[in-house]
């Protein structure tokens, strides 16, 4: 079911990673490189970041130096260039994102549960695909599941030992250079087992901080961690600063979205529906999480959860204090549910606002779910939204090396290699992990096309 990428080293897991699929690599870098043109981006600047970043990582995470290397020679590319694609990726204006972790006294079968709903741009399918899931496993280093693009972007959802993982974005204008949000996430899941583990990571590194705050900045994000210890944490950042919430202190849940509840704000320079107004669907989304949590507290179990993550429900009780009130003949406000949809952009339509119109429609779009399971072995995904897709189970017992697999495997009730049916749909070519030469090449052609229009748009929204 998914693509495992193994490797006796981290440079031979970066070249592997590239090769037979120089051209997608290459498309996303251009893309990358075009979104520095279009922000006025000084390349020698840029050039100096990147060298500087790699002389942080081979002093920090020299692992990722020696990855982003093998990358680079797989696609015949200077490693700067590499690097300069990777900051200027991961510094991508994107939205969304509601999340949660439940853990005992919480959950009513004792287990431990986290859940992701994904939300970005639907363009975005064309670099990750429909299940955008594959497993890193580099010798000497816990394997764990991924989601994202190997060495560029890629995100741990689950290890070997259990640590499950899921993230928001977030805008902050507190700044500064070091390990990106992605790296950070990646050392604290290959050669850690615990949440303290995690937070260590955090807590002993520097953070690279964009500044940004309009529809928020993927670099800068939160993090859930939890563990089969049964304790989850938030772990919400700034460059300067952190602030980190536990599930125990909350009965066993906690929930996160697209801005800091638990760091102060006045310290992150985080942003609120009054210095952006955009940020209120996460204010939005963020108390109706909430709210289910504390209702089905103890009572919670995968399928519980799964009923969560489909949610349309609205809560503006955070959203008050900014002079925004619920009204049940009105509009809501844009992204304001957990399952996300463009619900308002046919409203926006239809008053000529045509930007407005745009943003609702990249920024409130739910790709995928994440369930992860990690008792059980086990990834629930949605390709697409959850209230509209079945959930597709993903044994990761055998890949990571579960001590427990054996365990799981008479619990679980589905059969561990269950694939899903194979179609003939044109859009299937672009579903992961069925990833081929040919796959990959149309990817690419789609990421260039998405790339010339964005600079359309661009020109046409932004005047001189």
């Amino acid at each position: 079911m998914l693509e495992v990428i193994k490797a006796k080293d981290d440079f031979t897991y970066g070249y592997a990673a590239a090769k037979g699929r120089e051209r997608l690599f290459r498309e996303l870098l251009k893309y990358a490189a075009a979104a520095l043109r279009r922000r006025g981006a000084d390349p020698a600047q840029e050039a100096a970041r990147a060298q500087r970043h790699l002389a942080l990582l081979e002093e920090r995470y020299p692992a990722q130096l020696e990855r982003t290397l093998g990358l680079a020679r797989a696609m015949g590319m200077d490693a700067r260039e590499v690097a300069t694609g990777e900051l200027a990726l991961a510094s991508t204006a994107a939205t969304g994102c509601t999340n949660f972790a439940a853990v005992p006294p919480a959950t009513s079968d004792g287990r431990v549960y986290v859940s992701w709903n994904f939300d970005l741009p639907p363009w975005v399918r064309t670099i990750v695909g429909r299940m955008p899931l594959y497993v890193r496993d580099i010798a000497g280093r816990k394997p764990y599941v991924c989601m994202g693009l190997p060495v560029l972007f890629g995100i741990g959802v689950m290890n070997g030992d259990g640590l499950s993982s899921c993230v928001n974005s977030v805008g902050a204008m507190d700044e500064g250079e070091g390990l990106t949000f992605f790296e950070l996430n990646n050392l604290a899941m290959e050669t850690q087992s615990t949440v303290d583990g995690a937070v260590g990571v955090w807590r002993d590194n520097p953070r690279e901080v964009v500044p940004g705050l309009a529809v928020s900045i993927i670099m800068n994000a939160n993090d859930i961690f939890a563990d089969m210890n049964g304790e989850a944490v938030v772990i919400e950042h700034s460059h300067h600063h952190m602030a980190v919430a536990r599930a125990s202190e909350h009965g066993g849940v906690l929930a996160s979205a697209n801005h800091h509840q638990f760091l102060d704000r006045s310290l992150s320079g985080g942003a609120d529906p009054i210095s952006e107004p955009l940020i209120a669907g996460s204010y939005a989304r963020l108390a109706r999480m909430w709210e289910l949590l504390e209702f089905f507290k103890g009572r919670i179990d995968h399928l519980t959860a799964r009923m969560i993550t489909r949610d349309h429900g609205l809560n503006y009780s955070t959203l008050k204090e900014f002079g925004l009130e619920y009204d049940p003949y009105g509009e809501r406000v844009d992204d304001a549910t957990i399952c996300c949809h463009p619900w308002n952009f046919f409203r926006h339509l239809r008053r000529l606002e045509l930007v407005e119109a745009l943003v609702e429609l990249n920024i409130a779009r739910t790709l995928n779910n994440f369930l992860m399971d990690p008792a059980r072995c086990t990834i629930y995904v949605t390709p697409g939204n959850p209230c509209r897709e079945q959930y597709v189970p993903v044994w990761v017992g055998d890949a990571l090396r579960m001590e427990w697999a054996d365990k799981a495997r008479q619990e679980i009730d589905y059969a561990p290699g269950w694939k899903p049916k194979a179609r003939a749909k044109r859009i299937d070519v672009f579903r992961r992990p069925y990833a081929t030469r040919i796959s990959d090449w149309m990817r690419s052609i789609g990421l260039g096309i998405f790339r010339g229009l964005d600079g359309l748009v661009a020109k046409s929204v932004v005047k001189e």
